[in-house]
């Protein structure tokens, strides 16, 4: 299935590795054109991940101290290093055929531009910085990306920095650059935004960069698969197929 169709849904505060485990589902299910495009828009538990080039020496609290304050570690597919996630920061995990787009560094690119229009919304001049994906200001980071492409499936993403606990990146050397500074859309504008707000506002601006048209799944659900399933043993494969959609609740 090749389209211009994304079905986008703001799935609230998922963990970590649920919503890695659906990424995954998802990923294969685009491969074999069993659904369109989905953007997956959503917040999760404090959680450190590592990247590909990521190492646990960049992990600066110790064991004992992680999992007294509940953070979890993962090990995962993405491009990058170290990061840190957490309440407060929206999520967004585009699982698209990257075909139309070139590759994954003008897929990158585009990203970026996605995020730079939305927090321009909110009066934040959000720039690029060559050789460090994500989004910037005045040289202090807003938002990350790290992307794993499959098959020519994207999945992964980005993580903008909305009400974030900046003081939990201090666990961390993020993206391997010691002493980097991060800041939020609450710290720079006063504004107390939801992520739900600001998530259908990325929603939109992804449509316009990525020239797609963006439907949305009621919150907290997710359709899985679309479109018609293998006709069941025993039944007449002339005669009409039920469609083979799951829905996942969050």
């Amino acid at each position: 299935m090749t389209s211009s169709h994304c079905v986008a849904a703001y799935l609230g505060r998922v963990e970590y590795g649920r919503a890695l485990e659906l990424q995954r589902r998802l990923v294969e299910q685009r491969k074999a054109g069993h659904i369109s495009d989905r953007l997956l828009l959503l917040e999760h538990p404090h959680v450190i991940t590592l990247g590909r080039r990521g190492s646990e020496e960049e992990i600066l609290a110790p064991p004992a101290s992680l999992k007294e304050q509940g953070i979890a570690v993962y090990r995962v597919e993405r491009g990058g290093l170290v990061t840190y996630h957490g309440p407060g920061q929206l999520m967004g995990y585009p699982i698209l055929d990257l075909r139309p787009w070139g590759g994954p560094v003008d897929y990158v690119h585009a990203l970026e531009e996605v995020l730079i229009c939305t927090v321009a919304l909110f009066g934040v001049p959000g720039q690029r910085v060559a050789g460090h994906p994500g989004v910037w200001v005045e040289g202090v980071k807003l938002a990350s990306i790290g992307v794993h492409v499959s098959g020519g499936v994207t999945s992964h993403g980005f993580a903008l920095n909305v009400h974030t606990n900046l003081e939990m990146f201090s666990a961390i050397v993020p993206c391997g650059v010691p002493g980097l500074q991060f800041t939020s859309l609450e710290r720079l504008t006063g504004l107390s935004l939801s992520l739900e707000e600001v998530a259908r506002q990325v929603a939109r601006d992804l449509a316009a960069v990525f020239r797609v048209e963006v439907s949305w799944q009621p919150p907290g659900v997710l359709v899985i698969t679309e479109g018609e399933g293998p006709t069941p043993e025993g039944e007449d494969a002339s005669s009409p197929r039920r469609p083979a959609a799951a829905t996942l609740a969050l």
